[in-house]
């Protein structure tokens, strides 16, 4: 039986690995090849347009250079200057952060500013937004837990005599929760590869993502649910890695379990990436031949997947008032298949439209839904050819926009926003900004890619939980694929594509004998 588990793990591996490679190969073709991006912030319409090969190869030689050059002077004494750089990525997010506060004056809009006012409403005590029909929770009882979050916070700047909105307080601590998401990946990409190289190529890609400072302002569920999942999945790695006494294994354990189910309270899409956290633990456990790990993923399972049911039910009996089931999955699928202003795939009103207009209905919506579907999947079956077209651009819309949306996701502002700031959401800077970000993209999917690529190139596979990001990665291209489309939701999923970045452009550029640590020389054929 344990050859059969070995034998079934090591193909999972293989799977894995190739699936990853040919995932980022297409990652990095379409990005290198197209951009995607909205100018006018009005309509919001994402445009593609094909990319000058030759200026795009030229900038990524530039860009490259620049980083191995920074990444090589920290390695000539990186027990003093990782340090360094590290502080100094700190401090750049910090004074982007605060001068995004001070003169972008970002104010949350739409989905953001509703789950914001529900939450106010509750920190007030007011909690008629726990309604069946009558509130934004009605239609999406899934920010429950996000509401959960924000009211405390709110509840304790309400103590404070100042008369600033909230949200300015907020965004302050979601940029310590960049912070805190720098520190934590570079700590796994510290523990996954022991190279102080990879290190420094992770700081300078993680100082240099223009749209993670913007998000900064972004006062929503993305930012805190992803600081969740990577101090879950740094606590992860110490566990699987097996390092530590039994009592250290067990904090690691019970601490990653947290995180984890915290980052699903805030943000429900998240399960996307506890999906590919049970599939690592499965294989894990049937290699190692440790249950505590089958315990971890049945805890797991049960915490995630209860969270907000279990959130929305307390709320329900502080109430004494009930939530409905909300806008329907089904509805999800169908408005995904169906084209809008903005992009193919991406919000059109038909969920929320459909579940309204059938009176808050789930089964209504879901046989309205249902007859969308069969009517687009006979369109797509008399017209193939517009049907790859439709998918083809749906793709290129969210993963081949190197803003992840993040022009657009903090664009309302209250009182007018510095000429500065300004230019770069609508005016002649915009199209730097644009540029500057396609550019970076470029890199962070090469990089993944010669990360994937090394994998097989030096024949050897890195155990199943160093993929963990990567899974995540293609588990959330699936779904998106299916699912609404937005590009703001695709920037997640490149943030975890960074460390393998990091590792991919270290290996590619590294010189045969590069240091590692002081002291310690890089084998030629180490494994990843």
């Amino acid at each position: 039986m344990t050859r059969v588990f070995q034998k079934i793990y090591r193909l999972s591996n293989w799977f894995a690995a190739l699936f990853s490679l040919i995932f980022t190969a297409l990652l990095f073709v379409s990005a290198f090849l197209f951009t995607c991006y909205a100018d006018n912030m009005t309509t919001q319409e994402v445009l593609t347009r094909w990319d000058n090969p030759l200026l795009n190869l030229a900038g990524m030689v530039l860009f490259l250079a620049l980083l191995s050059f920074v990444a090589g002077w920290v390695c000539r004494r990186p027990e003093k200057r990782i340090p360094l750089l590290l502080i100094l990525v700190f401090l750049w997010c910090i004074c982007c952060g605060v001068l995004l506060i001070l003169f972008g004056k970002t104010v949350p809009a739409a989905d953001a500013m509703s789950v914001y006012a529900a939450a106010e409403n509750l920190a007030n005590g007011d909690l008629s937004v726990i309604h069946p029909t009558d509130s934004y929770l009605s239609y999406y009882p899934q920010q429950i837990g996000l509401a959960a979050f924000l009211e405390p916070l709110l509840r304790l700047w309400h103590r404070i005599p100042m008369d600033y909105p909230a949200y300015h307080a907020l965004k302050g601590l979601y940029i310590l929760l960049v912070c805190c998401i720098i520190w934590c990946q570079y700590r796994s990409v510290h523990l996954l590869w022991k190279n102080a190289r990879a290190d420094s190529f992770y700081l300078l890609l993680a100082g240099t993502n223009l749209p993670l400072l913007l998000y900064s302002s972004f006062v929503y569920g993305e930012i805190p649910s992803f600081a969740a999942f990577s101090a879950g999945s740094l606590l992860l790695i110490r566990l699987l890695q097996g390092s530590g006494t039994r009592g250290k294994q067990l904090l690691y354990g019970m601490g990653s379990l947290l995180f984890l189910t915290v980052s699903v309270l805030l943000r429900k899409n998240s399960l996307i990436l506890i999906i590919a956290v049970l599939i690592v633990l499965l294989l894990e456990a049937i290699s190692s031949g440790r249950r505590s790990l089958l315990l971890l993923a049945l805890l797991c399972a049960v915490g995630c997947f209860r969270i907000l049911p279990l959130t929305q039910s307390l709320y329900e009996r502080r109430a004494d008032n009930v939530l409905r089931s909300g806008v329907t999955p089904l509805s999800y699928l169908a408005m995904g298949m169906q084209e809008s202003s903005r992009g193919n795939g991406w919000y059109n009103g038909f969920n929320f439209e459909t579940y309204r207009d059938s009176g808050m209905d789930p089964v209504r919506a879901d046989e309205i839904s249902r007859a969308a579907i069969r009517e687009r999947l006979d369109y797509f079956k008399s017209h193939p050819g517009y049907a790859a077209s439709f998918y083809f651009h749906k793709y290129l819309s969210q993963w081949a926009d190197g803003t992840y949306a993040s022009r657009q996701a903090t664009l309302n502002t209250f009182g007018g926003r510095a000429v500065f700031f300004q230019k770069i959401y609508e005016g002649d800077y915009s199209r730097y900004f644009i540029g500057y970000c396609n550019l970076y993209q470029n890199v962070l999917y090469l990089g993944a890619f010669l990360f994937c690529l090394s994998c097989f190139r030096d024949r050897q596979k890195s155990p199943v939980f160093v993929l963990l990001g990567l899974i995540g990665a293609w588990g959330g291209f699936l779904f998106h694929m299916a699912w609404e489309a937005n590009s703001r939701y695709i920037f997640l999923y490149g943030l975890l594509l960074l460390p393998y970045a990091a590792q991919g452009l270290n290996r590619w550029t590294a010189k045969p004998f590069q240091p590692l640590e002081k002291g310690k020389p890089l084998e030629k054929g180490k494994p990843l």
